[in-house]
């Protein structure tokens, strides 16, 4: 049985180089004026240039989960996941979701698939209230066996609200929110450790947590210095909100029960298992000391202190020795 998630088939450094190689090659594709770039490194959204405002876009897909939810009969939930995987990025800059376009491939015509696909779609646009404005879909036969989602999502912030993590600073408080699960990532690994457990099939495929209006309410009246979206790699997604401090996670969300089980079930290290999933933990939000207590109330029972930033680098978390 598979360890981790480059045995079963995902290895993430060779994905970040493949990556870098594409990117190598599209440097000074950029305009000037409106859709101009504004610079971000490693941030969680695209961002250009639009008169006094900054457009945010990201674009995304369920990998995976989509196989899992096939054989928990639960496909109506896969369009919340593609939804979410994108909304949850765009709001990491500070921008509002406005829009939100679907691209589904498939091997063969199918209504009831399409059916199920768009009931999710809707609510997760409903959740993140933005407006499902349009999508392609492509029978490619040759390329696909089944189907393939992915979606991109437009978002606006003003330029003095762009959330860039410069103002984060040494002293800074740690906030993280539940996840619903392991949300969409991960789930190469998970099918290879899954054995067939109908109530523990249920939690793998419980929807993708949509953060969009807890975030936009916290925005509107709490200044932060960052947001991370815990997605693929795990506590890797933190250094990206600025990779110039050091983040110390001492008092972690509850693990939940499913990533007890992953780990048991699968022989998986404690460092893997924080590399590859959330492990409860859905966001991170970055901000002065002074700000917590509203922000707690804002967010709810789910949020809660989870450490602090200090000078240096990386991340330390108390249950990876």
């Amino acid at each position: 049985m598979a360890k981790t998630y480059a045995e079963a088939g995902v290895d993430i450094d060779a994905s970040d180089e493949a990556t870098a190689s594409l990117i190598a090659k599209i440097k000074g594709t950029n305009r000037k004026g409106n859709g101009e770039p504004i610079e971000l490194v490693n941030g969680f959204a695209g961002l250009v240039k639009l008169d006094d405002k900054a457009l945010a876009v990201c674009t995304d897909g369920v990998g995976t989960k989509i196989l899992l939810a096939e054989e928990m009969d639960s496909l109506h939930t896969v369009g919340i996941d593609c939804v979410a995987m994108n909304v949850n990025d765009l709001i990491c800059v500070g921008a509002e979701p406005i829009s939100f376009v679907d691209y589904v491939a498939l091997n063969e015509p199918d209504n009831e698939i399409m059916g199920k696909l768009g009931e999710g779609l809707a609510e997760g646009c409903r959740q993140a209230n933005c407006t499902l404005s349009g999508g392609e879909t492509a029978v490619v036969p040759e390329l696909v066996h089944g189907f393939d989602i992915a979606g991109t999502a437009v978002g606006v912030v003003s330029k003095e609200d762009l959330i860039d993590g410069s103002k984060i600073a040494e002293g800074d408080v740690l906030i993280g929110i539940k996840s619903s699960g392991p949300h969409s990532n991960g789930y190469t690994l998970i099918r290879k450790i899954y054995n067939g457990n109908k109530e523990i099939g249920k939690k793998l495929v419980e929807p993708t947590r949509i953060y969009v209006k807890e975030i936009m309410k916290l925005l509107s009246e709490i200044e932060v210095s960052g947001i991370a979206h815990i997605t693929g790699g795990g506590l890797d997604n933190i250094p990206r909100m600025n990779n110039k401090f050091r983040y110390i996670i001492d008092e972690p969300l509850p693990v939940q029960d499913v990533f007890e089980w992953l780990q048991k079930t699968g022989d998986i290290e404690t460092k893997e298992m924080y590399r590859t999933f959330n492990m409860g933990m859905g966001m991170i939000i970055s901000m002065k000391e002074e700000n917590v207590n509203r922000a707690l109330k804002i967010l709810g029972e789910d949020a809660q202190i989870i450490g602090r930033i200090e000078n240096g680098t990386g991340v330390e978390h108390s249950a990876i020795v």
